[in-house]
């Protein structure tokens, strides 16, 4: 039987500070471009309007590309986890749990609430991925924080705020219990 081909599901920590930023920077990009039109019409100079505009404009690409470089994309027998610049490709054997739970769950202890933000706020009571990671996997727990830092890792379990969280979960359950057989 064949694989499904590799899907890419969002975290969701950066369609939030998309939405968050699209409000005010896209906000701010039609006003000066209606702004430049109106110049335009009046024959006025528009100089003075155009380093905003390009300005806004670069924040926009920023934050549309931090977008789009946030996914975790699950393929035949590893599991690619990227957010932002940071990247991590583990071994599905890797894994020895999957479930889901609302993502507040993973910054309750004393101990892990100053990674807590506004985006993890937002999504507290919203379902996440949790990843638990076998332990008899040498080094590959530090190398997961390592490389994806504390707010994503915590504990023994990554923790991922996805898009179709559901899913992601069904489809890892299924891959994981195909490995067990």
């Amino acid at each position: 039987m064949s694989q499904p081909a590799a899907r890419r599901f969002p975290i969701r920590y950066s369609i939030q500070r998309w939405n968050d930023n699209l409000w005010f920077y896209g906000a701010l990009f039609v006003v000066l471009v209606v702004l430049i039109a109106v110049k335009l019409v009046l024959r006025q100079p528009i100089l003075n309007l155009v380093p905003p505009l390009i300005l806004v404009a670069i924040f926009l690409g920023v934050f549309w590309t931090m977008r789009m470089l946030s996914y975790v994309e699950v393929r035949d027998d590893t599991l690619r986890i990227r957010y932002v610049f940071r990247h991590l490709e583990l071994p599905l054997s890797s894994l020895s749990k999957v479930r889901r739970q609302p993502l507040e769950v993973a910054f309750a202890p004393a101990e892990r609430r100053r990674y807590v933000n506004r985006f993890v706020r937002k999504l507290a009571r919203e379902p996440a991925a949790y990843l638990r990671i076998d332990r008899r996997q040498d080094g590959l727990l530090e190398q997961a924080e390592e490389r994806l830092g504390p707010r994503l890792v915590a504990g023994p379990d990554i923790v991922l705020p996805l898009a179709g969280v559901d899913e992601f979960i069904a489809q890892m359950k299924g891959r994981l219990k195909g490995q067990a057989n």
